[in-house]
């Protein structure tokens, strides 16, 4: 899937790059130099890093989780690029970071619920088994509930 994902985007960015650089042929030339290095970079090792801990976070707590977190990652550029670019921090980017983390926020405080309560599974359920006549038998579950068998 993250393969699907990145081949995907790279086929995106492919169409982008041609509309906006068609007619500037030296741009789809690869250099030997830092910009390759940084590209290299960012596309294996910070998009493999990202896709490895959403699936951990996926495998641990399922997929709510990951999309309630990925919005997260703008308001975490907003913040370092004003600190490393010296970019300026606009009310509009900041009132869009609260949004986003409130939103996030409350859809952690609704997932808390699940975790607390147990499963089908792990729950003990004590089962009666009550006999009506030579061969017929009914077994009684805490809901009432009846099976004849």
């Amino acid at each position: 899937m993250t393969a699907w994902v990145c081949f995907l985007g790279m086929i995106e960015t492919a169409a982008v790059a041609l509309v906006a650089e068609r007619k500037n042929f030296a741009a789809w030339a690869i250099k030997w130099d830092i910009s390759l290095v940084a590209a290299v970079y960012s596309g294996v090792f910070c998009s493999g890093i990202a896709y490895y801990v959403q699936g951990i976070v996926m495998q641990e707590r399922g997929p709510v989780f990951v999309a309630a977190f990925s919005p997260l990652c703008m308001v975490i550029v907003a913040v370092l690029s004003s600190f490393i670019l010296a970019e300026q921090m606009f009310l509009g980017r900041l009132m869009g970071a609260l949004v986003i983390v409130i939103g996030l926020y409350i859809v952690v405080w609704g997932k808390m619920n699940d975790y607390d309560t147990p499963t089908t599974e792990e729950q003990k359920l004590p089962i009666r088994k009550c006999e009506l006549s030579p061969g017929m038998e009914v077994i009684m579950g805490d809901g009432g509930d009846a099976t004849k068998s």
